[in-house]
């Protein structure tokens, strides 16, 4: 029976702290998808969050530039809402919205952490000079038995397109909700979340 883990990370008290703590669910009938296990934890292990466990901050950290990204920026629509975000961080605060971190991440079978809730949550951290994880609250998920999610996992994040998407193969597939259904599914071209960050960037006012 597979057991996925959700750990949570964000920044405490201290500039160099940061607390963690993790839930664990299994995979069932009720718990079939990624998007299944979030909205367990959000009714089962959300009151444990803030009881984590606090350490120092890693020196070498995840860099948010180098994370898989499933959007194109074409697909990165309310840029005002993106701005707000941007203050708002500036400012002190957080983006947690129903108590637990909007920005959201599995690990893949090479290990890498790839972004499939979250998107303008991350972008607004980089835009407010956030380079690495541990700066900022997130989620990640991956099996507890292999240390990552299955490709056959990851492309539900394709909604209806999953059944389309040959041998599980998501790794070059961008999806843009904002797109005729038909144009959804469309070639990946940011690669990273620093790629991504620099097409924005573009397309704002940021430094």
């Amino acid at each position: 029976m597979t057991h996925w883990i959700i750990k949570q990370s964000h920044p405490g008290d201290s500039t160099n702290e940061i607390i963690i703590s993790s839930s664990e669910v299994k995979v069932s009938r009720d718990i079939s998808t990624i998007y299944d296990a979030v909205s367990w934890f959000e009714k089962n292990a959300l009151p444990k969050f803030n009881k984590g466990i606090r350490r120092k901050k890693l020196r070498k950290s995840v860099a948010l530039k180098d994370i898989l990204n499933i959007h194109n920026d074409d697909g990165i629509r309310d840029l005002a809402q993106l701005r707000r975000m941007v203050e708002d961080i500036k400012t002190g605060s957080h983006i947690f919205p129903r108590g637990i971190p909007n920005i959201k991440l599995v690990k893949t079978k090479d290990e890498q952490p790839l972004l499939f809730d979250g998107h303008h949550s991350m972008l607004a951290y980089m835009a407010a000079g956030m380079a690495y994880m541990e700066e900022l609250p997130y989620m990640i998920i991956f099996d507890k038995a292999k240390g990552y999610v299955e490709d056959k996992d990851i492309v539900v994040f394709y909604g209806k397109h999953a059944e389309d998407i040959e041998d599980y193969d998501w790794k070059e597939k961008a999806i843009n909700w904002q797109a005729a259904k038909e144009r959804q599914v469309c070639k990946r071209v940011q690669k990273n979340m620093g790629q991504l960050f620099c097409a924005i960037k573009k397309r704002m006012d940021f430094a």
